[in-house]
């Protein structure tokens, strides 16, 4: 009988589920799980009034559970009753270490979060974290209401990461050597690796140490574009200062790139480049970020060994209920050893995610770049040698995403990009087409013990972990790839 209401309340069939149990109910008064499930029916179906009944038969049952009670006070959340909400859970007598106990303060904090009592309800949050179990649901409940409560806070482990595979009709597109057009078919098939991994120290809320590892791979098959295929490699070991905005991270950047072709000097893979950078990032408001970084960047040639500044503004903006944007502004300065490789340049990026029906997700990009070499007249294109280069780059993209499975989803993503050079030999236009694997992490150690839902019938919140949501630091790694296509910023 269970398993046949838990199809049809899969299937969203609630009202058969409410059929199929009223009678098996009057068969079994005493049994406990059917009429668990006939409320779990009773919410899918609008059907509050007639939950709330229920619960208050479970409750004359087992007058030692207090789960009825933490049932009625979410109904009662859902309404917008918050009075009696606070009532039921007011009522509700759970031990100290249970789940129940742990999904009570959980629902007080979501109660003070719709009266607009923040501090009440991030105090109730911070008695979630430090409980010793919690439901496997109340978790993604958990994830979601830290996330608009409280911004400031990382899980201490967090990772993504990113498989593609495509096809891309310019493989000198993407690369870091930025060599001139050679009039060939440089198309390619491609494959893609990106790996993003940070740990931050439970430390405390107001110093708390972190380290960021990170990797991004492109192999291109095809013989045009085999040797324009490489290996990064960086970490960021930093200090986070301050609780919530305005907060402050101070962190040292190493990188390194690993190119597959060689040079005239030897034969690839070759060490193209390794970066030492200090890096600021601050969150003025949970909706805006200064960051900047100052460093050293030595190529293997020699002359485009530079001294680096950048710096930018960036944000999130919520357009519709539905819609929200990302969106950034940066600026650059590099003063190279030989003098024609000097830049300063900057570029404006947004991307907006559009929530579809069933979880489905668009996601659209747009990146605007130009970089202007002040010192390189007739270096760079000899048969205009009194020009100094101007790039203007553009991007324009578009994805489409599965609803989410374990924390993993596929995606496909069409990208067209254009150069526009006063140096003609560094024109392109490129088109890539990929097909992605996107999986994201976030754990915490010292969270919770988490409860399975086996055994037991779960109380679905409609709260969902923000896993999935484009970070304002994903643009921007997004943009290092962006500008090493731009202007051979890399």
């Amino acid at each position: 009988m269970a398993n046949r209401v838990l199809s049809l309340l899969q299937r969203g069939h609630a009202a058969q589920a409410v059929a199929l149990l009223k009678p098996a109910i009057e068969a079994h008064p005493d049994a406990k799980q059917l009429r668990w499930l006939l409320i779990r029916a009773y919410v899918m179906d609008r059907n509050e009034s007639w939950a709330l009944r229920t619960l208050g038969t479970l409750a004359e049952l087992d007058p030692d559970d207090c789960e009825p009670a933490l049932w009625s006070g979410w109904i009662y959340l859902r309404q917008g009753a918050l009075g009696e909400a606070r009532e039921s859970l007011a009522s509700a007598a759970c031990s100290a270490t249970s789940p129940s106990a742990t999904r009570r303060v959980l629902l007080l904090a979501l109660i003070e979060q719709h009266a607009g009592r923040g501090d009440h309800a991030r105090q109730h949050l911070e008695a979630v974290r430090r409980s010793e179990r919690v439901y496997e649901e109340d978790r993604a409940a958990l994830d979601h209401l830290a996330a608009a409560l409280d911004p400031g806070y990382l899980a201490p482990l967090r990772a993504r990461v990113e498989l593609a595979a495509g096809w891309t009709a310019n493989a000198r597109a993407g690369s870091p050597v930025e060599p001139a057009a050679s009039g060939r078919d440089d198309s390619s098939p491609l494959g893609q690796l990106s790996a993003w991994l940070r740990f931050v120290a439970p430390t405390g809320r107001w110093a708390r140490p972190s380290v960021e590892a990170e990797l991004r791979a492109i192999g291109y098959t095809a013989e045009a574009g085999r040797d324009f295929s490489y290996l990064e490699l960086g970490t960021r070991p930093g200090l986070l200062l301050g609780d919530l905005a305005p907060n402050l991270l101070v962190a040292y950047r190493f990188a390194a790139l690993l190119l597959a072709g060689g040079d005239r000097y030897e034969g690839g893979p070759l060490w193209f480049y390794n970066a030492h950078r200090a890096e600021l990032e601050a969150n003025l408001l949970p909706q805006l970020t200064l960051f900047g970084g100052a460093g050293r960047r030595l190529f293997r040639e020699a002359g485009r060994s530079r001294v680096e500044l950048d710096a930018g503004v960036g944000g999130s903006l919520r357009l519709h209920q539905r819609l929200r944007l990302l969106g950034a502004l940066t600026s650059r300065w590099y003063d190279a050893d030989k003098r024609a490789w000097d830049l300063f340049g900057g570029a404006a990026l947004v991307s907006a995610e559009v929530p579809l029906p069933r979880s489905w997700a668009l996601r659209l990009g747009a990146l605007a770049g130009v970089d202007w070499y002040p010192r390189s007249a007739g270096y760079f294109d000899a048969l205009a040698p009194a020009t100094k280069r101007r790039d203007v780059l553009l991007r324009l993209s578009l994805s489409a995403f599965t609803p989410p499975l374990a924390g993993t989803r596929a995606g496909v993503t069409y990208e067209h990009s254009e150069r526009f050079s006063t140096s003609a030999p560094f024109d392109f236009q490129d088109h890539r087409l990929l097909a992605k694997l996107d999986w994201s992490f976030t754990a915490d150690p010292w969270a919770p013990r988490t409860v399975s839902r086996q055994g037991r019938v779960p109380l679905e919140h409609g709260l969902a972990s923000p896993g999935f949501a484009e970070r304002l630091q994903d643009l921007l790694r997004q943009d290092e790839a962006a500008q090493r296509s731009s202007a051979c910023v890399q």
